[in-house]
């Protein structure tokens, strides 16, 4: 049963692992978690290993690595998401649909300032910008401030 458990146990770390970027140390807790929590499970006895702390684990905070550099990520004809590296010309869509975050929570997980980090890229916002003017947008405040 030991064999099998640990047979489980490669499984799921290494599944959980090639989706995430994970330090030597947080391996080894991933596998010990993993490992008693089926063990417990199949009603044997866990393994006493102890665990490494690690300085996420010390402040209970996580600060997940970008898929790229922040600094890159901005370009003028696209924006690559921070947490799987895809390009969008728009990133709200696809971070509540495939991340389930909203804007505010990708800031605050990537330490963004949202007057300077944009979710749109420059050229889709100018493309944008120019078909409303060409729909006459905005005409009927401004003629009414006049």
């Amino acid at each position: 049963m030991a064999t099998e458990l640990l047979k489980m146990t490669a499984q799921i770390v290494t599944s959980h692992a090639s989706m995430n970027e994970m330090s030597s140390q947080e391996l080894i807790n991933e596998i010990t978690s993993v490992y008693n929590t089926l063990a417990a499970l199949a009603g044997e006895k866990a393994v006493a290993v102890e665990m490494v702390e690690t300085p996420e684990a010390e402040t209970g905070e996580a600060q997940p690595k970008p898929a790229v550099p922040v600094e890159e990520s901005i370009q003028d004809d696209y924006i690559v998401c921070l947490e799987c590296g895809q390009r969008f010309r728009t990133l709200k869509a696809h971070l509540r649909r495939a991340h389930n975050l909203a804007p505010a929570d990708y800031y605050e997980r990537f330490g963004l300032d949202p007057k300077k980090y944009h979710l749109v890229s420059r050229n889709y916002s100018e493309q944008r910008r120019q078909l409303a003017k060409a729909k006459g947008l905005g005409e009927f405040r401004r003629a009414k401030k006049a």
